[in-house]
């Protein structure tokens, strides 16, 4: 079923999270976490996925973003 089916938090904003998984669809997740002093993002569903570091506002996770943006402009989300 296609739907948010679950959103887990471990942490806290006075403590600080340590990660944020959401898990929708039929069998797609994300997942954010601190690791070390950096945050990585883990996208995938049930078959595997790709994760990557975005602790820098110039770093590997805006690359993969810009990537994307630019392979499907059809699906290009702009803040208006």
């Amino acid at each position: 079923m296609a739907k948010i089916r679950a959103v887990v938090v471990e942490g806290s904003r006075e403590q600080g999270y340590k990660r944020v998984q959401v898990l929708f669809g039929t069998d797609s997740f994300i997942e954010i976490t601190e690791r070390e002093g950096r945050v990585k993002c883990l996208l995938g569903s049930h078959d595997g996925g790709v994760e990557v570091d975005a602790s820098d506002a110039k770093g590997q996770f805006a690359q993969f973003v810009q990537e994307l943006r630019e392979r499907h402009p059809g699906n290009v989300w702009k803040e208006e």
